[in-house]
């Protein structure tokens, strides 16, 4: 559709960057040498006892390739040296070729910092291993004329290893309650756990008021991706003693959150671990990144639980779960708009946008439905002589693209997916009057996806906003310069944004390391690497150990993804561990 906003996952969170990778074999570039080759994976994978043959795209080991510096490195291989996964397990690679312990995997040109692969590594245990025993892989990135780079992996059999359980939704939540976590998992490993560890994370509309003494906790104001706002949110790591025997359900106790003015649709996300470098574990990135401090009220425990409802297979995000809180709250947004003509008054300035007058920040995890892009229709004969950027003519009529030019253009919401309360978006166009003393109005609406395949404003239903009236102002173009008046039952009259207000391109995202991966500074937005394979392919198998799997970042492994993955900043963590948001029909 036409829509300058597509829905997304975001993963929280979430919002996210895919882009295909362009494998070739062009001339090594003359400054190759100044390239470093890097590995990202994690520290260790834990695996059942029992074997587990590769199912189509399957992949239980992720791992990122990557090169610092500039321009593109090629011939690039990956080679796995699985001696070390003697008597213990297999590794395989789709794609790859096996020679005896090793698989070497065809990289063939590298432009990006940081990538996944696309020959889908999966580990299974040989038959009859016992529980604890563990093996060793180890990677080599190599290329003409570039620094190597290595990385090792530890594999434990029958380790301990947890899953969650994804608790209900939290509907119609009064601010300003506080709601006791959620958490319950199992250790469905063959050893007991001396401990677990607890990752926390809480977007903008939740807060602890005293965290425990065994969590450490910092503020992340987020990392922005694409046109979206930076959404703020708290990390926090606990580590509880105490252990766990196999088979043994527990729920995390003493952990309350209390819901915030800003709330409204807002995740309380949860991974617990066994290790430090266990797959998933964004600990160790998030101390490199953010100043924590120890929290001083009494220690969280871990009590006993009937463990219903917790599964057992083989789900890679199976560490991970997330509470959906949605609270009694609402924002107000409006739209906005102001004419100023220069002396001639027939020439001048439109300022268009729109803001959100609170109290509630929002989170709009479909991405379409509700936030909204601002939507102006000039009358015939105004003619638009300079369009920002950030706008763009909207000629469509239910979701159709008319055969004429209709005069409509649509600017840049606030956010696609964040919208802060008490945040705004202001856009400045040109525009030259027709000559005449008619009266010329422009109108000025607040559009989603949902309004643009129907009969726009007031179908644009946001179901936060209870005072649509000022979703849609007019304003006058004759006459001096005149602000936007609403229309609707109840109306208001909005205020042009003040000159030289925040502009609708916010500065790129900064860069995250995925979690649970070693060696990375942060990657850039990934795309997928052409591996010398399809997916189809007939995975090569080395005599004692077989390829852990590529397909996406330790934060997110994404079934079924091909030659694509998506990799998600800090601030997309909240979102990306189970939920799946609604796709575009």
């Amino acid at each position: 559709m036409h829509s300058t906003r597509t829905r997304r996952t975001l993963g929280a969170g979430s919002a996210a960057v895919v882009a295909a990778l362009a494998v070739g074999t062009a001339a090594l570039p003359a400054h190759a040498a100044d390239h470093q080759l890097k590995i990202f994976v994690a520290g260790s994978y834990q695996l059942p006892t029992d074997p587990a043959a590769q199912p189509q795209w399957g992949e239980n080991v992720f791992m990122h390739v990557g090169r610092t510096g500039s321009g593109p490195v090629d011939n690039v291989k990956l080679t796995l040296d699985t001696s070390g996964l003697d008597g213990v397990a297999t590794l395989t690679a789709k794609g790859c070729a096996a020679a005896g312990k090793t698989i070497t995997c065809d990289i063939g040109r590298l432009d990006y910092d940081n990538i996944n692969l696309t020959s889908h590594l999966w580990l299974s245990a040989l038959p009859g291993t016992k529980p604890g025993t563990s093996g060793t892989v180890h990677a080599t990135l190599s290329a003409p004329g570039a620094q190597t780079g290595t990385a090792d992996f530890r594999v434990d059999v029958g380790a301990a290893v947890f899953r969650t359980k994804a608790p209900s939704q939290e509907k119609d939540v009064k601010v300003g309650s506080k709601l006791p976590s959620t958490l319950e998992f199992a250790n469905h490993g063959g050893l007991p756990a001396k401990r677990a560890i607890v990752n926390v994370l809480l977007t903008a509309g939740l807060k602890v008021d005293t965290w425990p003494s065994n969590c450490e906790y910092a503020a992340d104001k987020g990392a922005g991706w694409g046109k979206d706002r930076p959404m703020p949110v708290t990390h926090a790591i606990c580590t509880i003693d105490g252990e766990i025997a196999p088979g043994q359900a527990v729920k995390l106790n003493g952990l309350d959150i209390t819901v915030g003015s800003e709330a409204y649709y807002d995740l309380a996300g949860y991974s617990v671990f066994t290790t430090e470098d266990a797959y998933g574990n964004d600990g160790a990135d998030l101390r490199k990144q953010l100043s924590f401090q120890r929290g001083t009220g009494a220690p969280a425990t871990l009590v006993k639980s009937a463990g219903e409802g917790i599964p057992a297979g083989l789900d890679v995000n199976g560490h991970s779960t997330e509470q959906e809180i949605v609270a009694a709250n609402g924002a107000d947004f409006e739209a906005t708009g102001g004419w100023a003509p220069d002396a001639s008054g027939s020439a001048g300035t439109f300022t268009v946008g729109m803001g959100n007058k609170g109290p509630a920040s929002i989170f709009d995890r479909s991405g379409g439905e509700g936030a909204p892009n601002v939507v102006v229709q000039f009358p015939e004969g105004v003619t638009v002589t300079d369009l920002p950027a950030t706008c763009r003519a909207d000629d469509y009529v239910h979701g159709r693209k008319s055969d004429k030019p209709l005069n409509k253009f649509a600017c840049d919401g606030i956010g696609s997916t964040f919208m802060p309360n008490a945040a705004s978006v202001t856009h400045k166009l040109g525009l030259k009057l027709p000559g005449g003393a008619g009266e010329l109005t422009a109108t000025v609406s607040l559009q989603n996806q949902e309004s643009e395949l129907g009969d726009g404003h007031p179908s644009a239903v946001m179901p936060w906003d209870h005072n649509p009236a000022n979703d849609l102002v007019k304003v006058a173009l004759r006459g001096g310069a005149g602000t936007g008046t609403g229309t609707g039952t109840g109306s208001s009259t909005s205020t042009p944004a003040p000159t030289g207000a925040a502009s609708a391109t916010p500065a790129p995202s900064a860069t995250v390391a995925p979690a649970g991966l070693h060696g990375s500074a942060g990657p850039s937005p990934t795309a997928a690497a052409g591996a010398g394979s399809n997916g189809g392919s007939t995975g090569a198998q080395a005599a004692g150990g077989n390829l852990a799997n590529t397909g996406s970042s330790a934060v997110l492994p994404l079934a079924g993804t091909g030659a694509a993955a998506v990799v998600l900043g800090a601030a997309g963590l909240v979102a990306a561990r189970r939920f799946r948001a609604r796709q575009e029909g």
